[in-house]
């Protein structure tokens, strides 16, 4: 089970592990002072966040219930945002389903598959006050509901389909028995469980493989190294070499289905793993 640092440089603040209830807390108190006390919290949040390898972390998950957030969804460190008084304002009919974990559940024994809107509008305040609303999409909206959630008392767990959940069990009751003080919150507020957008998974979701039948014409096959990691050629790398003046006579493309499948057409998958090492 992944270890979370016991104490971070230039800061008190330690990471908040399940099932400590400033996880679970509601309402978190709306962030109305935006002084140099705001800018110097946001910035040890983050110190926190790069140093654990991770792309985003709320308040509650340093054990303040504070309506605040900040992320960075991407490589470059100006790209942070510091998010406070957040709000959803829309939530797009179309979805993406991809493993998260989460730093407060020790992520690399703790992760499921979760659905989240491809796109979302929102509304917050930035660390200055000043008003923002921004359409976020992809990876940085996924990070953004993440984080959301974890000020609604949500975890990343709690959205898991009942195989994923099975399976995450064992490290859940070892943060449980971790656990020393008599005040544990196991389970998000009814109301805000109850109002879960995107609603979770019913079950684990297999997406279609596509597969190209091929009937050769000549004994040589297509040789390469394309493919995941295979013979150099890298993930979708187009390493593979033709034999000259060989031809092949390819078939209709068949879908095969591997497992289950949700028949809900929202669904796509976009290929990453978002937050397999992450909060």
């Amino acid at each position: 089970m992944r270890l979370n640092p016991t104490s971070f440089k230039g800061t008190n603040f330690i990471i908040a592990e399940y099932p400590q209830p400033s996880l679970r807390r509601v309402p978190n108190a709306p962030i109305r002072e935006f002084d140099d006390a705001l800018l110097s919290k946001t910035e040890e949040m983050l110190s926190i966040m790069y140093e654990s390898k991770g792309v985003g972390l709320a308040a509650p998950q340093i054990g303040l219930n504070e309506n605040v957030f900040v992320y960075n969804a991407f490589d470059s460190k100006r790209m942070a945002r510091v998010v406070c008084n957040p709000q959803i304002i829309q939530y797009s009919p179309q979805v993406i389903v991809e493993e998260e974990g989460c730093l407060s559940l020790r992520s690399d024994e703790c992760a499921g598959q979760v659905v989240r809107s491809a796109w979302i509008e929102t509304e917050y305040q930035n660390e200055l006050g000043q008003k923002v609303k921004r359409r976020l999409k992809d990876f940085e909206a996924r990070v953004f509901q993440h984080e959301y959630d974890h000020l609604k008392g949500i975890l990343c767990y709690d959205r898991f389909p009942p195989e994923d959940r099975e399976a995450a069990q064992e490290s859940i009751n070892k943060l449980l028995g971790l656990y020393e003080d008599d005040d544990a919150e196991t389970d998000p507020d009814e109301s805000e469980f109850k109002n879960m957008l995107p609603r979770p998974l019913s079950g684990r979701y297999m997406p279609p493989l596509e597969v190209d039948e091929v009937k050769e014409k000549d004994d040589e096959a297509v040789k390469g190294s394309a493919g995941f990691g295979a013979g150099g050629g890298g993930f979708g790398a187009g390493g593979g070499k033709k034999i000259a003046n060989k031809k092949k006579d390819p078939k209709k493309k068949q879908k095969v289905r591997d497992g289950k499948r949700s028949n809900d057409p929202r669904f796509k998958v976009s290929g990453k793993t978002a937050f397999a090492n992450r909060k």
